[in-house]
């Protein structure tokens, strides 16, 4: 690397083995936001040579006037908090941090879709008030044989297919980079029109990235074509599902039913949320990736993307805007 200080802004508090990494590098000068509610200064931006980011929302103004930036680097996989159509005009590559993060966000789906169909929740707390007698209502159910739908086949998707099949489920894949061949060798039924497999689904889950064309991609029309006992999971992105038209489902038609929500349209959710006030409905800060082990890869990847974005050596698999940029 060239020895002249290159200066790296970090927004948002990251594993400290990722940090190592950036403080092994004797020519890079560090500026870290720690507050994840913080606003991101346009002049923080403008100084830098790579940026980590973590939290916050980078805007086209940020980098209007960054002349100096090489690289920024996403500390997750999903890149809908960044400019990612103007910093690939400047040739400024968006790297994220790949499958390092896929095992601890399918084992929370899993656990979602146990507890659920468990009825883990509602069974929990009717024994703390003495009604022993739900054990009679043979409201749980089992995971073998049911039908799993999953919207994404990447690395989250295949990780949770993998967990699935060995539930015994019948797992459905809807993902168009992927062909009918590959699916089959990795155990699941690749679908082409997943909006008519609705009716025969059990569980949902969503493995998708915020677009505009998946935004509200789970809506009424949706819905009313699941079962009454289906449960949808998200643990991809807030946004994919119309919160106010799953709510109208699980209070009536699909109230046998229920969802896991791990992301949500605006975080975090006010208290107000009407998914606070449903047993049907499990809810997590958008953590599923926020193990300590899942943490530490990510950290210790975004730092070495910085690195390697200074140092011209990115890996292509890493870049997220890779098929956009002039290289």
């Amino acid at each position: 690397m060239n020895t002249q200080i290159k200066t790296v802004l970090v927004v948002g508090q990251i594993h400290p083995a990722g940090m190592e990494v950036l403080q092994a590098n004797a020519s890079l000068k560090i500026e870290v936001i720690s507050d994840p509610g913080a606003p991101i200064p346009v002049s923080s931006v403008e100084a830098a040579d790579a940026v980590l980011i973590r939290y916050g929302v980078m805007t086209e103004a940020h980098i209007t006037n960054a002349t100096k930036l090489r690289v920024v680097s996403r500390h997750g996989v999903g890149c809908d908090n960044l400019p990612v159509d103007a910093l690939s005009e400047r040739n400024i590559p968006v790297t994220v941090v790949g499958p390092v993060n896929a095992v601890s966000v399918a084992e929370q789906a899993m656990a979602m879709m146990l507890a659920l169909s468990k009825k883990l929740v509602s069974y929990d707390q009717s024994v703390r008030k003495g009604a022993w007698g739900i054990r009679d209502s043979l409201a749980a159910t089992e995971l073998s044989d049911k039908t799993l739908l999953l919207l994404g086949f990447g690395r989250i998707g295949r990780e949770v297919a993998k967990r699935a099949r060995a539930f015994d489920m019948n797992v459905l894949v809807f993902d168009p980079m992927i062909s009918a061949e590959r699916a089959a060798a990795e155990g699941v039924v690749k679908v082409e029109d997943w909006r008519g497999e609705l009716g025969r689904v059990d569980v949902l889950s969503l493995h998708l990235p915020l677009t505009k064309e998946t935004r509200g991609i789970v809506n009424d029309e949706v819905l009313a074509a699941m079962r009454s006992t289906a449960i949808i999971l998200n643990t991809a992105r807030g946004g994919l599902i119309d919160e106010h038209a799953l709510h109208r489902a699980l209070t009536g038609r699909m109230a046998l039913g229920g969802a896991g929500i791990d992301t949500f349209e605006n975080e975090p959710p006010a208290l107000d949320h009407p998914f606070m006030a449903l047993r049907n409905v499990i809810l997590s800060p958008h953590s599923a990736a926020l193990t300590e082990e899942a943490a530490r890869r990510m950290g210790v990847v975004a730092a070495q993307n910085v690195v390697a974005g200074l140092e011209n050596r990115l890996n292509p698999e890493l870049i997220f805007n890779r098929q956009a940029l002039k290289i």
